[in-house]
């Protein structure tokens, strides 16, 4: 929209909320409090005059959001449904429409109305139906030939189902669609599968093996890495939270690459956008001379009650529409509510059948859920007593997750082990008793969780975009449309804005600036990724100057540089320089140039084919080449194996622990912690933990007047509860070091020949079977498969012709015989 239609549109607003009336009737509806006959006309009066507005001029999206939450809130407070059935119709709102149709709360009263409800059907695509808008663009999408397309929905909008159905109607082989996390990989490998389409579904790069049709779930890393081998290319592309290109970090720095890596290799790769949070479609461009095609849904039927519950514990509710800075005298506050006893009274006061409680680092998380817990009765319930009896007997019995599932309570953040969360995910699904699931943004990236009232007690990093994604999550449309019961009222998701102190639940911070945000429905793009065409290297700056020419100098080089990566190498040399970026080595130095003078000297020593080199273990070897000078090391967390002992602790790592079940690992990490936190050697018992839970700097040789709480000292941990819980995030992060930081050099010593196949798959792997290696790389740990072993069930699962897990009747058997979380873990990829 013009930026004068938006200013025109708001000052029009202003000017009507002077009118005493309007003021007083508007306060009414928004707050629930009954109006008259004569406020009723009037109102709707004046939800009839901005969508003539609209009418008018489309460019006034801003009326037409407004008119419909007048018409939706009036027709749900009064179930007067009438207004909201006839403003459906007229706008292509037709979820509505039928919805309202099918639980009788609009009469067919002719044969006009039969008519309607026939036409309706015409907008069912299988699963749901959809808006005018929804499936004008959907189909638009579908039939265009445009080799790249954006497609921009607002969330639960039917993302997900474009791609199943963009694949269906395509002739293309090498399919990929990159998505960011795992838990999303997951996720979609499951939607694929259910489709049974005759492609190799791939999830892990070394999967390949020269399929001619495929379908590759990737994130960016893993597809670049097949792409870098040479063997393949991509015809289609989808790239899902294609707004994470915007970012300024490594991960989008490596989406832009592969787009250019893939239309480099395949000049005629079609490749698909999906997102809800890109305003324009030219702001993802990694080359000014792309022409992405952009389909957009620019209405959400979806209109948010906003609630603000201050320091004072003053509740107040806001109307988006008419929300004001404090300034220039106004003393905006939103409309007064009442007073609550206190934040967790209020929330359990308010809360509906499941309550999503934000928050950003993980101990404040753990914090929140645990005092919610406090103020909650236990609840009676078999299939949580079930759940609890399993995490016992597969997790450990003083795991936080077991106490709070007593109480209805679920926590899930990104240092939880992944097949935890993912099974804890599942379950909030599936038990109505889980009641109150605290998270942070875990829960943004895609996940499908059956979510219809949100409490935000941190907004740190939501900005306008972010926040409307989080509060998206809140009744999926789905939710409400695929069910027999009245549910129109969650198209008015609760969101709840709790202020709280610095250090109680988050970093504190001033909801209401916040909240203001949301004014809009649209958010300008924030372009900071530097390999995209429309990136401006003037938008960086700091105050100090020296500091700013130096970041625009190092940017620079950075673009100069991610352009090169695509030339042919010239000699080894070359290959050697391009290889520590491509891998993401490079990343983890400060000083680059030192690091590639020590492997080219290397090289040409032809030390590598002496016996003393081949005897020498991988992580010998890469301390070697990698770890002779921590000062030129900037990655903190990397910079720990100059160390010996630490050398020596991973070694033991990944040569055991990864074979051992989870269980076994917390138990006997358990042991290991407490006789270190028992040492009387303070450089023992300090733990590297990051800043999800670092409470402690730690001074060093390396870290001279260190200032990052990083570390945790296990000898101040007050019991014995708290340290099996570190146990677990502090597993998760190991792997999560493991799999993206060193296995970078295992992989880099491998594609330069300077460790064997067997090395490798040891390392990697924990194992030298090629049956074993092709189940672990479709996603089961060598755990697991050990497992599976030892009850002699390999046997009974094998491959199909298109090297599909598949299984036996005798697996199936197998399967009913273990536990709820067993099971689970093996069904994820089976």
């Amino acid at each position: 929209m013009d930026n004068e239609k938006i200013i025109e549109g708001t000052k029009q607003f202003n000017e009507l909320f002077k009118i005493d009336k309007f003021k007083v009737v508007l306060e009414k509806l928004t707050t629930n409090v009954d109006i008259d006959e004569n406020e009723k006309i009037f109102i709707l009066s004046c939800a009839i005059f901005f969508l003539d507005g609209y009418n008018k001029d489309k460019r006034y999206r801003s009326f037409l959001n407004f008119g419909y939450y007048i018409i939706l809130k009036y027709s749900i407070k009064y179930k007067d449904f009438k207004p909201l059935f006839d403003f459906s119709l007229n706008f292509g709102f037709y979820p509505i429409s039928k919805f309202l149709l099918s639980l009788g709360l609009i009469e067919e009263e002719s044969i006009n109305d039969i008519l309607i409800d026939t036409g309706l059907d015409n907008y069912y695509n299988g699963d749901y139906y959809e808006t005018f808008e929804q499936k004008k663009n959907r189909k638009a999408l579908i039939s265009d030939i445009s080799l790249e397309k954006g497609y921009i929905a607002p969330t639960s909008y039917g993302k997900s189902s474009i791609i199943i159905e963009i694949i269906k109607n395509s002739s293309k082989e090498k399919i990929a669609i990159i998505v960011p996390t795992k838990s999303l990989l997951v996720q979609t490998y499951k939607n694929i599968k259910k489709e049974k389409f005759n492609y190799k579904l791939l999830v892990h790069d070394e999967m390949f093996e020269n399929e001619k049709a495929f379908i590759a779930i990737f994130t960016q890393e893993r597809a670049l890495r097949l792409l870098s081998k040479g063997k393949t290319f991509f015809d289609l592309l989808f790239i899902d939270e294609a707004h994470n290109i915007l970012k300024n970090n490594s991960r989008s720095i490596l989406i832009g690459r592969l787009i250019s890596q893939s239309k480099k290799l395949n000049s005629d790769c079609e490749i698909i956008y999906l997102s809800p949070l890109v305003e324009d479609i030219e702001n993802i461009k990694v080359n000014e001379n792309q022409d992405i095609k952009k389909f957009a849904i620019n209405f959400n039927i979806k209109e948010p009650e906003i609630y603000e519950l201050k320091l004072n514990k003053k509740v107040y509710k806001h109307n988006r529409f008419f929300l004001k800075n404090n300034k220039d005298g106004d003393n905006y506050q939103g409309f007064k509510l009442g007073v609550a006893n206190d934040k967790l009274d209020y929330i359990i006061s308010t809360s509906k059948n499941k309550n999503f409680l934000y928050t950003f680092r993980p101990v404040y998380i753990e914090k929140l859920a645990k005092d919610l817990s406090k103020k909650i009765n236990p609840i009676a319930s078999e299939k949580l007593n079930e759940i609890i009896k399993i995490l016992e007997q597969e997790v450990h019995p003083d795991f936080y997750g077991v106490a709070l599932l007593k109480y209805g309570i679920v926590y899930l953040h990104g240092k939880i082990p992944d097949i935890i969360k993912e099974y804890l995910e599942s379950k909030i699904k599936e038990i109505k008793e889980i009641k109150f699931i605290v998270a942070n943004n875990v829960i943004l990236e895609g996940i499908n969780l059956p979510v219809d009232s949100l409490y935000i007690f941190s907004t740190y990093s939501l900005q306008g975009k972010e926040l409307t994604n989080l509060i998206g999550r809140v009744n999926r449309l789905s939710d409400i449309f695929n069910s027999d019961k009245n549910n129109i009222e969650k198209l008015l998701p609760n969101i709840h804005f709790v202020n709280n102190e610095e250090g109680e639940y988050s970093n504190g911070n001033n909801m209401f600036n916040k909240i203001l945000l949301l004014r809009n429905s649209s958010f300008k793009d924030d372009v900071k990724n530097p390999v995209l065409s429309n990136f401006d290297i003037n938008s960086i700056k700091d105050v100090d100057k020296v500091k700013q020419e130096k970041r625009r100098k190092e940017v620079s080089e950075l673009i100069i540089r991610e352009k090169s990566l695509f030339d042919t190498p010239l000699d080894f040399n070359d290959k050697l320089y391009k290889s520590l970026f491509e891998s993401g080595i490079a990343e983890l130095y400060n000083d680059l140039e030192i690091l590639f003078q020590k492997l080219k000297s290397f090289f040409e020593t032809n030390y590598y084919e002496t016996n003393e080199w081949k005897e020498k273990d991988i992580l010998d070897k890469i301390k070697m080449l990698f770890l002779f000078d921590s000062d030129i090391i900037s990655d903190e967390e990397f910079r720990r194996l100059t160390n010996d002992e630490t050398i020596s602790f991973y070694r033991n790592y990944i040569r055991i622990s990864q074979k051992r079940s989870l269980k076994e690992n917390i138990d006997n990490y358990f042991k290991f912690y407490k006789e270190r936190s028992l040492s009387n050697d303070f450089k023992k018992r300090k733990f590297y933990f990051g800043t999800s839970y670092g409470d402690e700097v730690y001074d060093s040789v390396s870290y001279p007047n260190s200032k990052r709480k990083v570390y945790v000292d296990l000898g101040k941990v007050d019991d014995d509860v708290r340290l099996l819980n570190l146990v677990i995030v502090k597993l998760k992060m190991e792997d999560e070091f493991i799999s993206f930081t060193l296995n970078k050099f295992i992989v880099f010593l491998h594609d330069f020949n300077l460790i064997t196949d067997e090395d490798y798959n040891i390392y990697v792997y924990g194992t030298t079977d090629k049956k074993k290696i092709k189940f672990t790389k479709f996603g089961l740990n060598i755990g697991l498969i050990i497992k599976l072993e030892k009850d002699d069930q390999l046997k009974n699962i094998y491959f199909d012709n298109n090297n599909n897990i598949k299984y036996k009747e005798q697996f199936k058997e197998y399967l009913f015989s273990l536990n709820d979380f067993q099971r689970f873990e093996i069904e994820k990829f089976i």
